[in-house]
């Protein structure tokens, strides 16, 4: 935990997730690898898009053993404000500029089945990670935003997607926000994102799947049959292997040139009282605007606000105390402009996390012709709670060879 700087300014829980922290200190754990296994399919890397993978695989029937590094949840979905949207984290003007109308359809068909098999599948097994369903209201900073904003929503209506405007009076009316008119989404969600996480690896679990956390893989070996993992605790021959790491990382450098990795970062208040809660409109939507980067809020039963965005390049980690300082400074003085009524609030709670994107805002889910025997999900940004379970169904497809129409839009050939 960082402790310079903000413990001054009224921060107790500098450097820690507001959902790391409200966790049972006896949480769920999982033990460090030791010895020799032979799996059908090993998978590297602990959050949404590699616990619901191995939900997934194990539910039909396949052999499966997930390593996490550190611990189940702790990368970016524990870092993050667990929106689960049923859109791409990108534009759809920007995603038909590049693909083109008919592939646009699909990928925002897909991830909207994906979120909706999310919430189903979150409610079919009972994690308890305070699922709420809640629109999304996506504003406009000025004027030339909410022309391209008024633009977008022309595409989304000519492609039969739902959503419509808010007009400066309704967006006041609803949000208190001052700005330029909106888009009103319905049907997204939110929840607590590590608890979400821990939910899947205990299905997993259950399933016959085995988990380790603390065991970073060191080395991979591939054979014409098989790939063998090497851990500081012992090896894995699997037949295939899922890269379910966010950002490939150390083990599959020549990858790299595919994505962009930034720090994102978020402030969480203290449960607010009656007075201001009045001052902030109804509370009954997740808000994002239209900055670039962009900013994010959303809110908790408990009352707090959660803030956050803002994305900047990774810092050295010497400085990333002080850049986490300055940027939680930045956020509450955004927040407040955003609502006067919050100024001159303490956050509770300031943290970052790696947010890793690609050059189209497209996640790279599925097989790469140079790898034959790994299959990846990487590159979510700012969703992947929906996304990475929508990776888990296009990769069990894979594994079972059974490719679905669409599920190439978000291949490394696309």
């Amino acid at each position: 935990m960082y402790n310079d700087g903000l413990t001054k300014m009224g921060t107790p829980h500098f450097g820690v997730s507001y959902w790391i922290d409200r966790l049972p200190r006896r949480r769920p754990s999982y033990t460090r690898y030791r010895g020799q296994t032979d799996v059908d399919v090993a998978i590297i890397g602990g959050g949404m898009a590699g616990c619901a993978t191995a939900y997934a695989l194990s539910t039909a029937g396949v052999r499966v053993c997930l390593f996490e590094a550190d611990r189940i949840g702790q990368g970016a979905i524990g870092s993050s404000t667990a929106l689960v949207m049923q859109e791409p984290d990108v534009d759809f003007q920007d995603v038909l500029d590049v693909h083109g109308l008919r592939a646009t359809r699909t990928i925002w068909r897909m991830t909207r089945r994906g979120a909706l098999d999310f919430v189903a599948a979150i409610r079919r097994l009972k994690i308890p990670c305070q699922l709420e369903a809640q629109d999304s209201i996506y504003f406009a900073n000025d004027s030339a935003s909410a022309q391209r904003l008024r633009y977008e929503l022309g595409l989304r209506k000519k492609a039969k997607l739902e959503a419509r405007w808010l007009t400066v009076e309704q967006l006041r009316r609803e949000t208190n926000v001052e700005a330029e008119g909106a888009i009103r989404i319905t049907g997204n969600a939110q929840v607590e994102p590590l608890r979400t996480c821990l939910g899947f690896a205990a299905a997993a679990v259950k399933r016959g799947a085995s988990i380790h956390e603390r065991s970073p893989v060191e080395r991979i070996r591939t054979g014409r049959e098989h790939v063998e993992l090497l851990t500081a605790g012992g090896t894995v021959r699997a037949d295939r292997l899922v890269i379910a790491t966010g950002h490939p990382g150390s083990l599959f450098k020549p990858l790299a040139r595919h994505f962009r990795v930034a720090e994102t970062y978020a402030v969480a208040t203290p449960p607010l009282g009656a007075r201001i809660r009045a001052g902030l409109g109804r509370r009954r939507a997740m808000l994002w605007d239209t900055a670039d980067p962009y900013h994010y809020l959303r809110w908790t039963r408990d009352g707090r606000i959660i803030f956050g965005g803002g994305d900047r390049s990774q810092p050295h980690p010497r400085s990333r105390a002080r850049v986490l300082v300055q940027r939680t400074g930045q956020l509450m003085y955004e927040l407040s402009v955003l609502y006067p009524v919050i100024s001159g609030i303490q956050p509770e709670y300031a943290w970052s996390g790696p947010s890793v994107t690609t050059a189209d805002g497209l996640p790279y889910i599925g097989p790469h012709r140079n790898y034959p025997r790994h299959l990846f999900a990487l590159g979510f940004g700012g969703n992947g709670l929906a996304q990475g379970f929508l990776a888990s169904r296009i990769l069990l497809r894979h594994y079972l060879g059974e490719p679905a129409k669409g599920d190439e839009l978000f291949g490394f050939a696309r």
